[in-house]
């Protein structure tokens, strides 16, 4: 996942390796985020603050269709609960 201030032509060689692309402002329609949909990669333009709300190493989930972003948080199934034995 990169998020991005805006789209910069310049981050096209990175599409292949991302699961999604997040920019703050920028087009629909500008280059990068047309390669974006050609490489089949989730797309979100126009999200608000999305560098202060999402800084490195944040999960996060998107929707490319309807534009959601959202920080992830961890599933309950993800937390380390002792087992009686272990208690």
């Amino acid at each position: 996942m990169l998020v991005v201030r805006t789209l910069d032509p310049a981050l096209a060689p990175l599409l292949p390796e991302l699961t999604g692309l997040i920019a703050q402002t920028g087009s629909p329609l500008s280059h990068l985020a047309v390669l974006a949909r050609e490489f089949g990669l989730p797309a979100v333009v126009g999200a608000t603050d999305a560098v202060r709300r999402f800084p490195p190493g944040t999960r996060v989930a998107m929707d490319g269709g309807t534009g959601d972003v959202r920080a992830e948080t961890p599933a309950d199934d993800d937390v380390d609960v002792p087992t009686e034995e272990q208690r």
